[in-house]
């Protein structure tokens, strides 16, 4: 039986009330894009969706934050980023097929996502976004030719509940299809639900009969108040179960959490064990959607920023179920 570490209650009242005594700096707004998004298979743009993604400077890590009007977050280390470059300039586009949990092989009926790819003129980073509204900020070179995705692995991730301390036949499966992109020699992960993240490729991809199933390490329970719910409240404010694997296959660690949303991260050197959850600050954050320029019809969203103490990592979630992780100042 695997690790589920529970953010108590009283802990997490108990940081409410420092928080509130000492409230965190916000999130500074820098800009918004309106992305295009084709849907798969889909090569006219006049019959893409428009996806409204908002951008800020988080001060708490430092790092680049982004969420989109559907509450999908993705945050990276990106330095700081220059207001007067704030284009989303559209590079390349791929087709990514996503198996479902019980999907064996690839079929015609196979789910195929449309992903597009931007630069992020402000930050100098990637913005991979699919039809979904799932988003990934990725910090690698791109080439100049417009290559599509190269399918690498595949895994099969279980999700426990808050009330699961164990796996059962019943607990959520997703599948995870991981693609090298061949523009810039990274891995691009994408689940069943279609949502994404991004990371660095290992130095050689694993064979076809040999790759590794993921190695569970422990699971975490997150409580997170919407944006107009001001305290923890018991069996009022929301939890969400996250388990947190080894990609045996790249020897980095997969966060996912039960709503299908996964972002990833490297292995520290040395991980602790059983250390649990430290909760560092909540924010709300506005996301208008695509082509809407007034915040008064923006969407809003809870979001709770926390200390994945076994591995120094921030773990970012929101009342979507939304996650997004960056490792720790060291």
């Amino acid at each position: 039986m695997k690790l589920r570490v529970l953010l108590s209650f009283a802990a997490g009242m108990a940081f409410a009330a420092a928080a509130s005594a000492q409230p965190a700096p916000k999130p500074v707004w820098i800009y918004a894009h309106d992305l295009k998004v084709r849907t798969g298979g889909q090569t006219d743009w006049d019959k893409a969706i428009k996806i409204g993604v908002e951008i800020f400077k988080e001060p708490l890590t430092g790092a680049t934050l982004a969420i989109s009007q559907a509450g999908n977050l993705a945050v990276l280390d990106a330095g700081e980023p220059d207001v007067a470059k704030k284009k989303a300039e559209w590079l390349f586009a791929h087709d990514m097929r996503s198996r479902k949990a019980d999907e064996d092989k690839f079929t015609k009926d196979t789910t195929k996502y449309g992903v597009e790819v931007f630069l992020d003129t402000g930050t100098g980073k990637l913005i991979y976004i699919s039809q979904t509204g799932g988003l990934a900020l990725g910090g690698l070179a791109v080439a100049t030719k417009d290559k599509g995705p190269v399918w690498h692995h595949a895994l099969l991730l279980k999700v426990r509940g808050p009330n699961e301390d164990g796996f059962t036949k019943d607990t959520k499966k997703f599948g995870v299809e991981v693609y090298k992109d061949e523009n810039t020699g990274g891995l691009v992960y994408i689940t069943e639900a279609g949502q994404l993240a991004a990371g660095p490729a290992p130095a050689m991809a694993p064979e076809a009969d040999k790759i590794k199933a993921p190695k569970p390490l422990y699971g975490l329970t997150c409580r997170v108040r919407k944006a107009d719910e001001p305290d923890f409240v018991a069996d009022k404010t929301a939890k969400f179960g996250i388990e947190v694997f080894k990609d045996e296959n790249t020897g980095g660690l997969i966060y996912i959490s039960e709503s299908g949303s996964l972002a990833i991260a490297p292995a520290p050197a040395a991980m602790k064990e059983k250390q649990g959850l430290e909760w560092k600050k909540a924010m709300s954050l506005k996301a208008r959607p695509g082509g809407v320029p007034e915040f008064g019809k923006a969407n809003r969203y809870g979001i709770e920023v926390f200390v994945d103490k076994n591995t120094g990592n921030f773990l970012f979630i929101s009342d979507t179920g939304s996650i997004a992780v960056v490792a720790g100042k060291k």
